[in-house]
């Protein structure tokens, strides 16, 4: 079983261009905002799609990726999901990033994040956040992402608690 811990936390991740290839930035210092427009939106994708997928983006503002169309396109149809709920819960994030909440991850230090070079690597640790974002409760962020039925939030939230070691509300935030 993989061990999980919560010694990384938001800006850690969110404000850390060393990790641009594995999440979505925002510049450390910046005023963070509960709602973006659609073009800074779209500007923070393109960006983080570029990163994830070791691709480039076009003085046309169109993003180039090499590789087989159908291993890119698996590659998008994964990360879209992820990336749609993540900008949906921008309050949660902000909110989140503002207070540099700790995360339950597997993983022990920003080095081992900044080492993965592989798309499924970096889907694995985005959706390690989105669960976080998902059944956290000091996140305050409870059944937002995916929006299960109650019972089912309910038994989900509890296979997380047990899978990350969740003991209930950090005295730190």
């Amino acid at each position: 079983m993989q061990q999980y811990n919560n010694r990384l936390r938001m800006q850690d991740l969110f404000m850390n261009p060393a990790l641009a290839g594995v999440f979505p930035q925002f510049t450390p210092g910046a005023k963070l905002k509960n709602v973006y427009s659609f073009a800074e939106t779209e500007e923070k994708v393109l960006k983080y799609f570029a990163n994830a997928l070791n691709g480039t983006i076009t003085g046309a503002g169109e993003l180039v990726v090499r590789g087989k169309q159908q291993t890119v396109l698996s590659r998008v149809r994964q990360l879209q999901p992820l990336i749609e709920s993540f900008f949906n819960n921008i309050p949660k994030v902000a909110a989140a990033l503002r207070k540099n909440a700790p995360l339950y991850l597997p993983y022990a230090a920003r080095k081992q994040l900044e080492d993965i070079k592989t798309p499924a690597g970096k889907i694995k640790a985005m959706r390690a956040v989105m669960d976080n974002l998902q059944y956290n409760t000091d996140l305050g962020a409870l059944n937002s992402v995916k929006h299960e039925k109650p019972e089912q939030f309910s038994k989900n939230k509890r296979a997380w608690e047990r899978k990350v070691g969740y003991k209930g509300r950090l005295k730190h935030i």
